[in-house]
């Protein structure tokens, strides 16, 4: 779900974002000199967090989270999209388009192919996904030290640390990155994607009055 958010995120932003690029290609985000730093973290606190942070994200459990739950999310998630008809999102569909098919059924209509291309197109892009987020791990490892430790003093981390050394503390430590996408969480949250999709002309309604006072995006120019 989170990738699936992502995706719909861009989907909305990037015009907008690519119009203000492109017309102010050297403008700075207004007050984005004035970002205050992060206070320097207690050294004693971050000597403390570094072995939690050993325990619950090891080196690899990026790849691990890609690999047996995200995908696993996203076929569940497109697996209800494709059952969505458009008479779901738009109640004139039907009688616009002479037949209510499913999402699945038009697209399979025009490529015969289409679920197997997504599966691989899926795999693909999440095996370099993956990839990706492995690079990242380490300077991801340090944040989340630095995280901890100043969320939790030098006495909490040592008793999380204590806790993760036990077999049940190490049990939690290994799966608490991943709980949260399991396959009870899945059913329960299946029915998100049909349901976001059936709403977005709803939200796009509330998105256009909350932003009708503003300008709109510059247009491109032809060189």
């Amino acid at each position: 779900m989170i990738a699936l958010g992502y995706a719909l995120s861009v989907a909305v932003i990037a015009p907008q974002a690519q119009a203000a690029t492109q017309t102010a290609p050297t403008a700075k985000a207004e007050g984005a000199d004035a970002t205050p730093a992060a206070a320097p973290v207690d050294p004693a606190r971050l000597a403390a967090a570094r072995p939690v942070v050993d325990q619950i994200w090891p080196l690899g459990t990026y790849a691990r989270i890609m690999h047996a739950t995200m995908n696993t999310i996203i076929k569940s998630s497109l697996a209800s999209m494709y059952d969505i008809k458009p008479s779901d999102i738009d109640p004139d569909a039907e009688k616009k388009a002479g037949d209510d098919k499913s999402i699945g059924e038009l697209a399979t209509d025009k490529d015969p192919a289409f679920k197997k291309r997504m599966d691989i197109t899926m795999k693909v892009m999440f095996d370099e996904m993956a990839k990706l987020m492995t690079e990242i791990e380490p300077q991801v490892r340090v944040a989340l030290a630095h995280a901890y430790a100043r969320k939790f003093s030098v006495a909490q981390l040592d008793d999380l640390h204590r806790f993760f050394a036990t077999p049940t503390g190490a049990v939690y430590a290994h799966d608490s990155m991943t709980m949260m996408m399991g396959p009870d969480m899945m059913q329960a949250m299946k029915s998100f994607t049909p349901r976001l999709i059936k709403q977005m002309p709803e939200i796009m309604k509330k998105v256009e009055a909350a932003t009708k006072d503003l300008p709109p995006p510059a247009k491109e120019t032809k060189q």
